[in-house]
């Protein structure tokens, strides 16, 4: 291992191992003391005089040492809270002045401005089960109305930062009431439940109650039950009231009715999404006019293998492609591959590229490569050669790789041109239309757009900001990027039939497979297509049987002018890696110097039936009261 392996192995494993310390500490912490509210049970009772009499009993499993609770309530249009007390089971705490309280079983409470006031109590806790009574009276809890009387008030408000396993709360009136007079709803998390049981008691539950979520009762009834009442509003408000709580009831019905069925509405979601996708693609793809067969023994076209790789790879141009336009170019005779010390060592062979002479006229795209080779890199190491004949020029492998780690911007350069033209050359062939899949396209957004809301309305902000997130993930990623003409759509079916027969041609009866001559056409563009080891290994199964053939001795790659054996056509597979080897480091090289130069130079609630029970509503929050607490 290598001093800078070992250096960066042990700043990795230091930095995981700091990281690891990182996650672990707080959950050690966590596990060593903390708290459940195992339960709270509320009885509330209202007053001829319109206040609020509250017991709450709050049972806490603590795990640890625990020295004290504090506990807030919110006034929020409560005149006054008194006859405060904190209790467990018989035994009272001694109220003090000081707050917070410091000696076990006392408590203190300070209130601050018109905002809230807060009960502090001290006590010892280690790894035990508490329960603690809070009592209060909330004067004027109950407004009086011209019509009727409303209770409406947060039981449990949210800014507790703990679940709560189990709550119930149990109110009662100061009289009974008569049929269609007491009317009774809850607010808070979907699953909780409000029940009228008898004339004069309603009782709410839910379970469990998540933390940061508010828990709130509202009951309507008659109004000779205060006839103390303080509180006037001077309107009106059963009409109102009833409205309000009819609209929330709905909402909240709806939401359940989402969460019962969502299931088979995500599963609606997906079927849809596919079918949307898939409706993109057929239309980008134009496949029904397409090539169906499945073998095409013949090239499909014309042009030059990486222009055939610019159409297989969606406009996306590879290595592979700079590999296979000079292999091109040895099967058009504009140049000769020749293996260099065929017998020696793995690590001492090397190919070089010979200049030949011919009356041919390249493509432009073609002589660009010509002239980066027999040019630019020819004239780098001019120096080493002898003769400067056009016939006599060569360049290996091995000087290309090396010219283009020395002179980064040089072969970068060339590259993009080679690139650019490619690109050009293959937007001239009418293989991809302008405007793919635009309605579709617009469909899918609007499906976005749909769900988006759904999302916002159901489950809030967040699952609306996953809805975003994953609808816009798929329209950029899964959503065709291009579509293809008709004559584009059948190019690429039959190239992908081409490339089966390919991967299969030595398995086919002999009548069906060329003669090796063509096979080196073919090979250029298995390149491109990737097969081009496979198809050297079927070959060298294939025509050993075959060598009879007249045409071998007429091709133009020097490892193909001998008879077909197992060592030329490792002799071919070996030049194929070598050159793909050579354009990938070149590349590669020339891409990180260039990149480098670059950047150093710019450096809740519940529903409910009136009269009945139900379950909460999905508005609600202002009550009064509230509040939360927590331990010390």
């Amino acid at each position: 291992m290598s001093k800078n392996l070992r250096i960066w192995t042990t700043l990795l494993s230091a930095a995981l191992s700091i990281l690891l310390l990182a996650l672990l500490i707080p959950a050690i912490t966590v596990e060593a003391r903390s708290m459940d509210i195992v339960a709270v049970e509320i009885y509330a009772e209202v007053l001829p005089t319109g206040d609020l009499k509250v017991t709450e009993h709050r049972t806490i499993d603590f795990k640890g040492q625990f020295r004290g609770f504090e506990q807030t309530i919110d006034f929020a249009g409560i005149a006054l809270y008194s006859q405060i007390s904190i209790s467990e089971g018989d035994y009272y705490y001694t109220h003090v002045e000081d707050f917070p309280t410091t000696l076990p079983g006392t408590y203190s409470v300070k209130v601050f401005g018109a905002d809230y006031f807060a009960v502090d109590w001290s006590f010892t806790a280690y790894n035990e089960k508490r329960t603690f009574t809070l009592e209060y009276i909330a004067r004027d809890a109950v407004i009086a109305h011209t019509d009727v009387a409303e209770l409406y008030y947060k039981f449990i408000g949210d800014d507790w930062d703990t679940p709560t396993g189990m709550v119930k709360i149990t109110l009662t009136l100061p009289g009974k009431t008569n049929a269609g007079e007491l009317h009774a709803w809850g607010h808070g998390p979907y699953h909780g439940n409000t029940e009228i049981i008898d004339s004069q008691t309603i009782s709410w539950t839910v379970s469990p109650l998540p933390a940061y979520t508010f828990f709130e009762g509202r009951v309507v009834f008659p109004l000779h039950l205060v006839p103390e009442a303080a509180d006037f509003s001077g309107k009106e408000a059963l009409p109102e009231i009833l409205a309000e709580e009819k609209r929330w009831a709905t909402q909240a019905n709806i939401y359940r009715l989402a969460a019962r069925y969502q299931p088979y509405y995500s599963l609606g979601i997906i079927v849809f999404m596919v079918f949307v996708l898939y409706q993109m693609w057929t239309k980008a793809l134009n496949r029904k006019s397409a090539f169906k067969g499945k073998y095409y023994r013949q090239l499909p076209g014309t042009y030059p293998p990486e222009v055939a790789g610019y159409l297989w790879n969606k406009k996306k141009v590879r290595n592979e492609f700079l590999t296979a336009a000079i292999l091109n170019l040895a099967r058009q005779s504009y140049l000769r591959i020749e293996e260099i010390n065929p017998g020696g060592k793995k690590n001492t062979s090397d190919f070089r590229l010979v200049r030949t002479l011919t009356n041919k006229t390249p493509l432009p795209i073609e002589k660009q490569v010509l002239d980066f080779i027999f040019t630019t890199v020819y004239q780098h190491y001019a120096s080493n050669h002898e003769d400067s004949k056009e016939a006599a020029k060569s360049v290996a492998f091995t000087q290309v790789d090396a010219f283009a780690r020395k002179n980064p911007t040089l072969f970068h350069s060339f590259y993009q041109t080679w690139r650019s033209t490619l690109s050009s050359l293959g937007g001239k062939q009418d293989f991809f239309a302008r405007k793919p899949s635009l309605k579709w396209g617009c469909l899918l957004m609007l499906f976005m757009f749909i769900l988006s809301f759904v999302a916002l309305f159901l489950w809030g902000l967040y699952m609306l900001a996953i809805a975003l997130f994953v609808t816009s993930v798929i329209l950029i990623f899964a959503s065709p990027k291009y579509g293809f003409t008709e004559y584009g759509a059948d190019q690429l079916a039959k190239w992908k039939a081409f490339r089966r027969y390919l991967l299969h041609f030595s398995r086919l009866e002999k009548s069906t497979v060329p003669s090796l001559i063509v096979w080196e056409h073919y090979l250029v563009y298995a390149v491109v297509l990737g097969v081009a080891k496979q198809v050297i290994d079927q070959l060298s199964i294939v025509f050993p049987r075959f060598y009879q053939e007249s045409t071998i001795n007429q091709t133009s790659w020097s490892a193909l002018r001998s008879t077909p054996n197992i060592s030329m056509f490792k002799s071919i597979d070996n030049m194929t890696s070598s050159l793909n080897t050579t354009v990938s480091r070149a590349s590669q090289s020339a891409f990180r110097a260039v990149a480098a130069a670059s950047s150093a130079s710019s450096s809740s609630s519940f529903s409910s039936r009136s009269g009945s029970s139900g379950g909460f509503s999905s508005g609600g929050g202002g009550g009064r009261g509230g509040g939360g607490g927590r331990a010390r």
